[in-house]
């Protein structure tokens, strides 16, 4: 990733479009580019040369309406359009040809496009480019290939010990060869986070993103480990270089135009305002100081403490008093002696642009925190950020070999045979692009891997490598359950699956359980914990998600691959749930489909491979309409083919409705959980009787 000038900070996701729920975005993004380049065939450019960005607009507002809740500039345009019945015709056909050949006498509307629309669009999609997953022209990658298939990833020896699932992988691997350029020189984040974490163990979250977010490619790395080894938050601005420009320098007080070219606030012009009141109160002082204008000085200050400290004091007081305090002026002019000498326009400007750089670290750090989180490695918990697996990281990440790839010279280094920036990570099949494994990336020949697997044998008393495999498995599953018996107790589960009835609560879910997440991915989350409560705890939960997790457990993404939600493998029977928060209507259009799909394709696969295992599908909601219920019921009495082997066809396919009350009751019920599920069974084996309509209610009352 380029930046424009070395003491820019970097941003992973431009401020326009900026989400909490980054990952899922992502994921989003990525579809919606294949289905625009791949299924419609556009190339990714603005009218009138393609409507690539403008439908890209369109879904993303379809895909994430909870997100785009406004939309104005797409509102206006959409009225404006009605005005031009054949040119909103044309978009309907997304027929860019006859735009093409019709643009000069649509110039003017042509350009309405993108201002809100186009442009965002654009901003939407930068984060995949940052990240490798697309080129500048918007072509998916091979890496962001493997994010839309993620079970294509084929892992090397030393992935496999992992404990993170295929999603992760693909972060940490992008995430590993991110690097950011500026000149000649390249910093990578990432390899800093991870060289920060090795030496130091447990690091607090803010010391931790400042130093990564706040370096760059032109930062000073010569005492990098005892820089890491000894920070402390704040000490960042110290490395930051602020050139005076020429109308600041001096003593003269500056002039309001001088001011308001240099003093700027991009989010609100009159902050402008406020930022010159105080420059010139505190100018006033200075000049003149007494009581009365120290008084007029403070009284300002305390009136827009807030502002004013965020702006010129790095988000603290400027002045330790408090407030209606008022200090002889002799007293407050020693005290702040260095903020209101001869020099007083210079440090009024550092104090203003250390302040802007440390805003700024905080601000795009929130967006660097989340994608880092989708590695599965680096835990976030109370205030502190650590390496999951620690151990094993530190086998598996040199400390050497990640020094040496935190910075370096674009002109001297050579990678997989190109030099540069542009050789590095322009195009669709640059190395920053293409599938490269962990192996690889740090350049581990055969002999480094058997050295590090002995290394790593030692940390685990000499045991064989498929035993440590199988042991971090089975660390993570105890780390999982204790997790949920800690967080999410069978009372909160319940109390937190009541609040999905009332879709107003959204928000407040999202705080309660994961920001990182989408409501139906929690919800989903949640009936995987509530089951795993009716199971008698028995279950391999963990396994049995389709949910890409962090390493703190907490839910970021529906990892896909066409598979159910949670597909639940036991010794005499498979259990699938697929849970939605669709309503009654929706379900029959979004539902009906993939869930019978999922259901026929696990049955067969069974069948096919002889486990002998029973089957049984849960279909989890809030309230279900009649045909819904119905339908179920019916369709075990056919046969039904599968899609994945088109020969193979299955018989009795069970699929139970269960709404959201009821799955909180079976929680009190697992004593039975056994018992429960092959009585579904014998409820779905045909009698030869007339269909019964109450089928469902009479069981699910016979049981709740």
């Amino acid at each position: 990733m380029k930046i424009t000038n070395p003491g820019q900070i970097f941003n992973l996701m431009d401020t326009n479009g900026r989400r909490n729920d980054v990952v899922n975005a992502l994921q989003g993004y990525l579809t919606i580019l294949d289905q625009v380049q791949n299924e419609k065939k556009m190339t990714w450019a603005a009218l009138p040369q393609s409507l690539a960005q403008y439908v890209f607009y369109q879904q993303a507002l379809r895909m994430f309406p909870e997100v785009f809740r406004q939309h104005g500039p797409y509102d206006k345009l959409q009225k404006i359009l009605k005005d031009y019945p054949d040119f909103e015709e044309a978009l309907r056909r997304e027929d860019g040809n006859w735009i093409s050949r019709n643009q000069e006498q649509y110039a003017g509307l042509i350009r309405r496009f993108d201002n809100g629309i186009e442009d965002r669009a654009r901003h939407y999609t930068s984060t995949l480019v940052k990240l490798g997953f697309a080129d500048e022209e918007r072509r998916i990658s091979p890496a962001g290939r493997l994010l839309l298939n993620p079970d294509q990833l084929r892992r090397d020896a030393l992935e496999n010990m992992l404990p993170i699932d295929n999603v992760n992988l693909i972060y940490l691997r992008q995430l590993l060869k991110l690097r950011i350029f500026a000149e000649d020189r390249y910093y990578a984040p990432f390899q800093l986070a991870l060289f920060a974490l090795l030496k130091r163990g447990r690091v607090t979250e803010n010391e931790f993103l400042e130093l990564v977010q706040g370096l760059g490619p032109c930062s000073d790395f010569r005492n990098l480990e005892d820089y890491v080894l000894n920070y402390q938050e704040g000490q960042i601005a110290e490395r930051f270089k602020i050139e005076i420009p020429a109308g600041v320098k001096g003593t003269a007080p500056m002039t309001r135009e001088i001011f308001q070219a240099h003093f700027k606030n991009r989010k609100s012009s009159g902050s402008v305002e406020i930022y010159w009141e105080y420059y010139c109160r505190l100018r006033r002082y200075a000049e003149k100081p007494e009581e009365g204008s120290l008084d007029h000085l403070l009284t300002f200050y305390e009136a827009n403490k807030a502002m004013l400290n965020k702006a010129f004091g790095r988000g603290r007081n400027m002045f330790a008093l408090r407030t209606g305090e008022r200090p002889l002026p002799e007293k407050f002019s020693k005290q702040y002696e260095r903020m209101l000498g001869d020099n007083i326009n210079e440090v009024f400007y550092r104090q203003f642009m250390l302040s802007k750089k440390l805003d700024q670290i905080r601000e795009y750090s929130d967006t660097t925190k989340r994608i880092f989180k989708a590695t599965g490695l680096i835990r976030f918990d109370h205030g502190f950020a650590e390496l999951a697996y620690g151990e094993l990281c530190a086998c598996i990440f040199e400390e050497n070999r990640v020094r040496e790839r935190i910075s370096g010279s674009t002109v001297e280094e050579v990678w997989r045979g190109v030099k540069g920036a542009e050789g590095y990570e322009d195009g669709e099949d640059s190395c920053f692009c293409s599938v490269t494994s962990l192996c690889e990336i740090f350049g581990y020949r055969q002999e480094d891997q058997e050295q590090i697997k002995a290394e790593i044998q030692a940390e685990f008393s000499g045991a064989a490598m498929e035993d440590i495999s199988r042991m971090m498995a089975r660390r993570r599953r105890e780390e999982f359950a204790a997790f949920i018996e800690s967080v999410y107790p069978k009372e909160r589960v319940r109390e937190l699956l009541g609040l999905f009835e009332d879709r107003t609560k959204d928000k407040q879910i999202k705080e309660l359980v994961s920001p990182d997440a989408t409501v139906p991915t929690i919800y989903e989350y949640l009936v995987g914990i509530a089951w795993y409560y009716f199971s008698g705890k028995k279950i391999d939960l963990l396994g049995s998600y389709n949910l890409t997790l962090s390493a703190n457990f907490e839910p970021l993404i529906h990892a896909g691959g066409g598979q159910g939600d949670i597909v639940i493998y036991e010794d005499t029977r498979v259990v699938m749930l697929e849970a939605t928060l669709m309503n009654q209507n929706s379900q029959k259009r979004g539902e009906w489909e993939p869930v019978l799909r999922h259901s026929i394709n696990l049955k067969a696969k069974e069948e096919a491979e002889g486990t002998g295992r029973e089957v049984t599908t849960f279909f989890i909601a809030d309230c279900f309409d009649a045909n819904t219920i119905n339908i179920w019921k019916a369709v075990a009495s056919v046969p039904l083919q599968s899609s994945v082997d088109p020969d193979r066809f299955t018989e009795h396919v069970v699929i139970m409705p269960v709404n959201t009350r009821e799955l909180c009751a079976l929680t009190e019920q697992s004593d039975h959980y056994g018992e429960i599920i092959s009585r579904v069974h014998q409820l779905f084996e045909g009698e030869g009787k007339a269909f019964d309509m109450g089928w469902r209610d009479k069981f699910m009352d016979a049981i709740v």
